[in-house]
């Protein structure tokens, strides 16, 4: 009796582990940019999953330390760069999930930390900002 009380115990450990680490927290100061959600909600690559999309003047590095402390970070992605810019220049990202899967292919709850912000897909409009891309998918 007292080992199936320990492997409930243990049972209910282990879902509240999951669902507090399924918590995603708004980076402080940042606000949400409808029409950017919008432009990601209609691509086509998203593929039924829903976007929010959050802009603050804060500097990458400093997003990205906040949501290392919120999320964990797909270890694969950090060997893919971001696409280059026409001025040369390079996009930084990082991809966090917040279900406790191990990768965004596997997370039904992640987002995506960029900057600069490239607004359309011709790289006409990239704005000098950072961009937080939470994605829930179905």
């Amino acid at each position: 009796m007292k080992t199936r009380a320990v492997v409930i115990c243990v049972a209910i450990l282990a879902l509240n582990a999951v669902s507090a680490s399924a918590e995603f927290q708004v980076y402080p100061g940042a606000q949400r940019d409808p029409k950017l959600e919008q432009l990601a909600n209609n691509d086509p690559r998203s593929q039924g999953a829903v976007s929010e999309v959050y802009l603050t003047p804060d500097p990458f590095e400093k997003v990205y330390e906040f949501y290392k402390t919120v999320g964990t970070e797909d270890e694969r992605m950090k060997s893919h760069t971001g696409p280059k810019l026409p001025t040369g220049g390079s996009i930084q990202w990082a991809f966090f999930t917040f279900d406790g899967a191990k990768d965004i292919g596997a997370s039904k709850l992640w987002a995506k930390i960029q900057r600069p912000t490239v607004v359309d897909p011709q790289f006409k409009d990239v704005r000098d900002i950072t961009s937080i891309q939470l994605v829930r998918k179905k």
